[in-house]
């Protein structure tokens, strides 16, 4: 509709723009007020992200602090696996090893119950067998003594000279024992004296059980000489005998000395051998006699005495018609000649009297030593 002042008339109210209204209220104090009660839009805007940085940083530090408590208790609950992890692992180690120990110990058992079994087995058998075995051995003798008896005896006399009505007399020396030595010297002239009159048949029997104790094997050495002149001068066996025993000469376990071939050979032409005989009888010839007769002579219980607490062989032994002869009873070994004549049935004055036989014979038990020298 037109007015008055010729403008095209319109009922509504013109339009403000904003521009209008910011260059007309900014600067209102109404305006002013507003911003100071609200806040102007950048202001409000940057609290509001000092606000969310705050809490961004809260959550982060929180965030923080839940990873490493986590991870405590993480590393808390490993810890707490590995120890009984190990404990786990140790018990199991602990179990094994005793397992293994029972293991190792039973076998042990049984391996030593086996060697208890076998060695028990072959002591029993060696004491039933062994002295057979050895006897076998001695018997089986590539080269022998001449006139050796089948227990490894010499006859201390020539062939023509036994006497089947006479006992038999067995005597084991070991030619480095000193106690042969005391019996030799009190005894032998005796026996000599018997055996020269045939009242007795006597036998040596040189071992060497004692060699271990010597110097360069003396005990078999010696033993051996003599085996070699019973072979070859069967007569001079005896005082060749009695020549090894010689207190000026004899080594012993008190004096242990060593004795060369030289003066061995020296001791059998002093007591009468032919030197081409001494000369050849340290030349070993009968060394594997000596060690055989030796093995089965300590074997034969029925030599054996009771010495140093042990049950075994020992040497001087003397046997009468196979049975051996217990002057071990003796009070001292200054008796050991009377009695020894008497356990024959001989009287002193009877000694070396060919007439006069001794009353036991070849297979009479000996005579019970007197009571007076026991």
């Amino acid at each position: 509709m037109a007015t008055g002042n010729g403008q095209t008339g319109d009922s509504r109210k013109p339009e403000t723009t904003d521009a209008n209204m910011t260059g007309s209220n900014k600067n209102s104090p109404e305006s002013r007020e507003n911003e100071k009660a609200t806040g102007s839009p950048l202001t409000k805007t940057s609290g509001n992200s000092n606000h969310v940085n705050g809490n961004i940083e809260t959550s982060i530090s929180q965030v923080n602090k839940n990873v490493k408590e986590t991870a405590n208790r993480v590393n808390e609950g490993v810890k707490d696996s590995a120890g009984q992890v190990k404990e786990k692992a140790l018990a199991i180690h602990e179990k094994v090893q005793k397992r293994r120990a029972t293991v190792i110990f039973s076998i042990l058992a049984a391996f030593l119950a086996v060697v208890i079994i076998i060695a028990g087995g072959y002591a029993v058998w060696n004491g039933k067998y062994g002295e057979q075995r050895n006897y076998q051995q001695l018997q089986e003798l590539a080269q022998k003594p001449k006139g050796m008896t089948k227990d490894g005896g010499l006859p201390a006399f020539k062939a023509s000279d036994y006497n089947p009505k006479a006992p038999k007399i067995d005597l084991y020396v070991d030619y480095f024992c000193p106690g042969c030595a005391i019996v030799e010297r009190d005894l032998f002239k005796s026996m000599k004296d018997m055996q020269e009159a045939k009242q007795i048949n006597l036998y040596i029997h040189p071992i060497d059980f004692l060699d271990a104790k010597t110097k360069n094997h003396y005990s078999t050495r010696a033993a051996s000489a003599v085996a070699y002149v019973a072979s070859n001068q069967p007569e001079k066996l005896f005082d060749f005998s009695t020549a090894l025993f010689d207190k000026t000469y004899q080594p012993n376990k008190n004096n242990n000395r060593e004795v060369s071939d030289q003066e061995i050979i020296d001791q059998a032409i002093k007591a009468g051998v032919k030197e081409s005989v001494a000369k050849n009888s340290t030349k070993g010839t009968y060394d594997d006699y000596v060690r055989k007769a030796t093995k089965y002579t300590s074997r034969r219980k029925e030599l054996y005495v009771t010495m140093q607490d042990q049950f075994r062989f020992s040497t001087p032994t003397i046997c009468i018609n196979g049975k051996m002869w217990q002057y071990r009873q003796l009070h001292t070994l200054d008796d050991v000649r009377p009695t020894f004549i008497h356990s024959i049935g001989l009287h002193k004055e009877q000694v070396g009297n060919p007439k006069v036989m001794p009353a036991i014979g070849p297979n009479g038990d000996a005579i019970p030593i007197q009571q007076q020298y026991l």
